[in-house]
């Protein structure tokens, strides 16, 4: 009896949780993004955090997307433009794909929570 409580009160704390998350996005995200939102944002009236505001960052020049985020010089010299590719590389494995960066991440292993980050980023970043 006591593991069912416990059991409920864990589905009701994560069902409240991805309400939350969900309440302002166009889709839920996949759950790779519960790593990557303790550092960014996604939304245009958001601020920078620990990392930068993603908001419009297909397309954009590694280190150079958030004018006033301090971005690490390995990464501003990289010559990356974020698209499905580069990021799926970035994800993977940050120190890899640009040694030196700042970055505190060890990457997404999975390429199937990578492909669903992507495809979320992609849409919740327009």
């Amino acid at each position: 009896m006591k593991k069912t409580a416990v059991a409920l009160v864990a589905l009701a704390t994560l069902a409240t949780s991805t309400a939350a998350l969900a309440q302002n996005a166009g889709s839920p995200p996949p759950r790779a993004w519960l790593q990557c939102r303790a550092c960014h944002t996604t939304k245009a009236n958001e601020p920078d955090k620990v990392g930068p505001n993603l908001n419009k960052v297909f397309g954009s020049k590694a280190g150079a997307h958030r004018p006033n985020f301090r971005y690490s010089p390995a990464l501003k010299n990289s010559g990356i433009i974020w698209n499905d590719r580069t990021l799926d590389a970035w994800l993977t494995n940050p120190a890899r794909t640009v040694p030196g960066n700042r970055m505190a991440f060890a990457g997404i292993p999975d390429a199937a929570q990578r492909r669903a980050l992507i495809a979320w980023l992609r849409t919740e970043t327009r």
